[in-house]
């Protein structure tokens, strides 16, 4: 590939991602969490159990595992998740609590109040923004695995 496509590739997935971080920070600004801590609590709601492991949070979060166990303390502190012991020794389940649902929902629905989140996207028609989709998606196949494509697919929350 062209050194000048791929460095116009890097910039543009770069600029789009600080533009969702933006609103995701003025969001969390509102309700006192951070981006990175409304993901977590996006990633439990989505799962069938409201919990995950530690581990599964890492994967599907994209972080370290370090990472997650400093995003999850202050969210338990907040009452917002619960850190039990799994049935496997050694072993942890991070679950959603009933603060932390309201909580996401209430996020959830502000950002579907928000016309613009997590960026304009007006310029483009449908069919241009499913051709987008299928791109990013083929790249996160090759670059995570086709299970956490498939993963991102199938995420649905609420009735929107």
């Amino acid at each position: 590939m062209d050194f000048l496509l791929k460095q116009n590739l890097l910039l543009i997935v770069r600029a789009m991602y600080f533009c969702v971080e933006e609103h995701w920070s003025e969001l969390g600004r509102a309700y006192q969490i951070t981006p990175a801590q409304q993901h977590v609590l996006f990633l439990l709601y989505t799962s069938s159990e409201k919990s995950m492991s530690p581990s599964q949070l890492s994967e599907y979060g994209c972080w370290h595992i370090s990472t997650v166990t400093r995003l999850i303390k202050p969210l338990e502190s907040k009452g917002l998740i619960q850190i039990m012991p799994d049935k496997r020794p050694k072993y942890k389940v991070v679950k959603l609590t009933q603060s932390g649902t309201l909580m996401i929902e209430q996020l959830i629905e502000a950002v579907n109040e928000m016309p613009f989140f997590p960026f304009d996207i007006n310029p483009l028609n449908e069919s241009e923004i499913a051709q987008f989709l299928q791109s990013a998606e083929r790249i996160l196949e090759a670059n995570r695995s086709k299970e956490f494509s498939n993963w991102i697919s199938r995420v649905k929350v609420g009735s929107y």
